[in-house]
């Protein structure tokens, strides 16, 4: 996927790159921008993390903050390897940080019968509802479960990361432990209310960056 370019209010220009996830096909995203160094990385779920680390030295861009929009293996395998190299803050809801130390609740161990755990040792940010303002950037969180339990989605100006809450042209997956179709209906109801007329972005946790005017929510659940 190509990156995208943003005009901020106060005309901060923030650029987004897609690096695709390996071995699952899931998306990571950077926020970052020109003017300093740092960043912000949403859902590394690479293992070794290779793409995105030679993008962040290609870029002299080093993380300040890694996003998780939820707890499952294929958003989240990447974390540890950052936690080794750089000094960041993990930002996630309450559901997801007591997940994704669990093997067995982030997934893990059912793909490959190994599994693995992120080892809270460093600074992890607790988000509900509410704005933040993270290094350069002013994000609007919202918890959105239905697809797991820890399922938040944010947005900065008219971009929407929803992690899976919503996948082009795809049904949301609501059968993973934590799922629940009728949690995801409440979510899409609060969601539409929220963007139905707005020119919203959707970067989903995997597949292409759409518009969130096309959703068919009729196919989602």
């Amino acid at each position: 996927m190509a990156e995208e370019r943003l005009i901020l209010q106060d005309n901060l220009e923030i650029l987004v790159r897609t690096i695709q996830n390996q071995p699952i096909d899931s998306n990571c995203f950077v926020l970052y921008n020109n003017l300093n160094p740092s960043c912000i990385i949403i859902d590394p779920g690479s293992e070794d993390c290779i793409e995105l680390l030679i993008f962040l030295k290609e870029n002299n861009l080093v993380p300040e903050y890694i996003i998780l929009t939820h707890e499952h293996f294929d958003h989240i395998w990447g974390v540890n390897k950052l936690l080794e190299l750089f000094d960041c803050t993990i930002v996630c809801s309450k559901k997801s940080s007591e997940s994704i130390v669990d093997k067995k609740k982030n997934l893990s161990i059912f793909y490959n019968q190994v599994g693995f755990e992120i080892a809270l040792t460093g600074k992890v940010r607790i988000i509900s509802d509410e704005v933040l303002k993270l290094g350069n950037y002013i994000l609007q969180f919202k918890e959105t479960p239905g697809h797991s339990l820890g399922s938040v989605s944010f947005w900065i100006n008219e971009m929407l990361f929803t992690g899976d809450v919503f996948i082009k042209d795809t049904k949301t997956v609501t059968k993973l432990p934590g799922g629940s179709k009728e949690q995801l209906s409440k979510t899409i109801y609060e969601l539409d209310k929220l963007f139905n007329k707005k020119s919203m972005m959707v970067y989903p946790g995997h597949g292409e960056i759409f518009l969130f005017r096309d959703i068919d929510f009729n196919k989602v659940i």
